[in-house]
């Protein structure tokens, strides 16, 4: 993958978290984490997964950049 991947994969998964938070968040405004609990679980394991690809693709995305420093260059830190 190159560079612009990992930055297009990341903010992808910035988003798909930032949504379920957003989800999770009115699921329990509402309450509905009690009384649709299997839906919230299965949104709470969404969210963890997510966290966790995007752990790991920043991880590959710093590998990268640490054996091509020129791959620095085109990283966009926002």
């Amino acid at each position: 993958m190159t560079i612009e991947d990992y930055e297009f994969v990341l903010a992808e998964l910035q988003r798909l978290v930032d949504d379920a938070k957003a989800l999770m968040a009115k699921f329990e405004a509402a309450e509905f984490d009690q009384q649709l609990s299997d839906e919230y679980h299965t949104l709470h394991e969404l969210y963890a997964r997510a966290v966790k690809a995007q752990k790991r693709y920043t991880h590959e995305a710093l590998d990268l950049i640490e054996s091509d420093t020129s791959a620095l260059e085109n990283f966009n830190f926002n």
